[in-house]
């Protein structure tokens, strides 16, 4: 009896152990090209190569703040890299959005190098001027595959993605997302709509709540989540046989 209560306990460490680790991540530091090491979290959807998504957060905040939705991302098939912009959380170093546009190509090239991830099939979300970043990103990148853009503008802090999304993404699909209330995002997104040339899915929610504050509402939160995996599902290309 005292034997099996104890295995039975081991394999409750274990599991919490393993659950523990599956919510942190791997911390993973990559040299950035002017040398700045670029810091992360990555997380593996299986033994088998997936699709993937690499997160961006907003001005001042860092990768913690994609935790409420990264549990559903892995559940539903994706490897996932949240980072650290240059400037915030443990990246540190300096605020340069220029270099950070840089920064986009450095991460998404790390994530094509992983035996878990598939490198047909990465795409980009985005918070605020981490929205703007995504779409220069993945508009230079031809190889990415759609971007869920949270609260874009038409310029945050020199980061301009209007031409991004109606040129450089115009054979590509990209949602975007904002709250009526916070005007600067809506007038942005309602813009950006209209310019688009390619596949565009746009919903803009009741309220204020900017970027991954939109997590925040419970209101919000389910069905929102839901609609990014859905269209993430559907822009992602069947594995090759």
């Amino acid at each position: 009896m005292i034997k099996r209560l104890v295995i039975v306990l081991l394999s409750i460490a274990l599991l919490v152990s393993v659950a523990q680790a599956q919510d942190e991540g791997q911390v993973v530091e990559v040299a950035a090209a002017d040398g700045l090491t670029l810091v992360g979290d990555y997380y593996a959807a299986g033994d088998e190569p997936a699709p993937a998504v690499l997160l961006m957060h907003m001005y001042g905040s860092q990768r913690s703040a994609w935790r409420p939705i990264i549990p559903t991302l892995i559940e539903a098939g994706y490897a996932v890299l949240a980072v650290d912009l240059r400037g915030f959380g443990d990246t540190g170093g300096d605020e340069d959005f220029e270099a950070a546009q840089g920064d986009v190509q450095t991460w998404l090239d790390w994530l094509r190098q992983q035996p878990g991830v598939r490198a047909d099939a990465v795409s980009i979300m985005g918070a605020s001027v981490g929205a703007n970043l995504a779409l220069v990103g993945c508009a230079n990148d031809e190889g990415c595959v759609t971007v869920i853009a949270l609260s874009p503008g038409l310029d945050f802090y020199d980061v301009m993605p209007e031409t991004a999304v109606a040129e450089g993404l115009r054979r590509r699909a990209v949602m975007l997302v904002a709250s009526h209330g916070d005007t600067v995002s809506a007038e942005g997104v309602r813009q950006m709509t209209a310019s688009a040339r390619g596949e565009i899915n746009t919903r803009i929610f009741a309220g204020v709540a900017h970027g991954t504050n939109l997590f925040s509402s419970r209101r919000v939160y389910s069905r929102l989540l839901n609609m990014m995996v859905t269209w993430l599902d559907e822009q992602t290309p069947e594995p090759e046989a």
